[in-house]
């Protein structure tokens, strides 16, 4: 029996990367169900939020089929409260309330990237009860902006060295979205 029954994360993955999968991987270690949220999924199209939802749900599923196959991950878009940059108790009350009616149960549990700007989301009155863990951003020294800069570069390499093999097949088409944005 894990830790805890259910777990929440919240990230853009504008793509997925092995920082995300490690948060992820955590997740799936001390939780028997793990939900995440695409956020910032009604955003589309610009330099920080290239990537539909479709498309950024389609790559995480291609990296966890296994776990979603089996109940364990389900991964499910949201849209910013407000604003993408909306880094308040409003969006964290937000999220949370949306993850509980989503789990049909109290959140237990939020893994997230450690971030000085976290602590500006969840109110000590709304994570009470709800455990969180912190992971590190800056052990794996990858981001998703320096990821997309990489593909912009067409540096395949550092792209498959940053991401799981199960997506180095989207690179092409991550790149031709990229590069479409770029020209605009």
């Amino acid at each position: 029996m894990k830790p805890f029954k259910n777990a929440l994360i919240v990230g853009r993955f504008q793509p997925i990367h092995i920082g995300h999968m490690k948060i992820i991987d955590i997740a799936l270690r001390v939780a028997d169900k793990v939900l995440i949220f695409a956020s910032s999924s009604d955003k589309v199209g610009t330099v920080r939020n290239p990537f539909s939802v479709e498309y950024r749900i389609k790559l995480i599923e291609k990296v966890y089929s296994k776990e979603i196959e089996e109940g364990r991950l389900q991964v499910l878009p949201l849209a910013d409260l407000t604003n993408e940059n909306d880094l308040t108790f409003a969006w964290g009350d937000y999220v949370i309330s949306h993850a509980n009616n989503v789990l049909n149960e109290k959140l237990e549990c939020i893994i997230y990237g450690k971030d000085k700007n976290i602590f500006k989301c969840f109110s000590k009155k709304i994570v009470k009860g709800i455990s969180e863990i912190y992971v590190d951003r800056n052990q794996l020294e990858i981001s998703a902006t320096k990821l997309r800069q990489y593909i912009i570069d067409d540096d395949r390499h550092s792209f498959e060295k940053y991401t799981s093999e199960k997506i180095h097949s989207e690179y092409d088409k991550l790149r031709s979205i990229l590069l479409k944005i770029n020209e605009e």
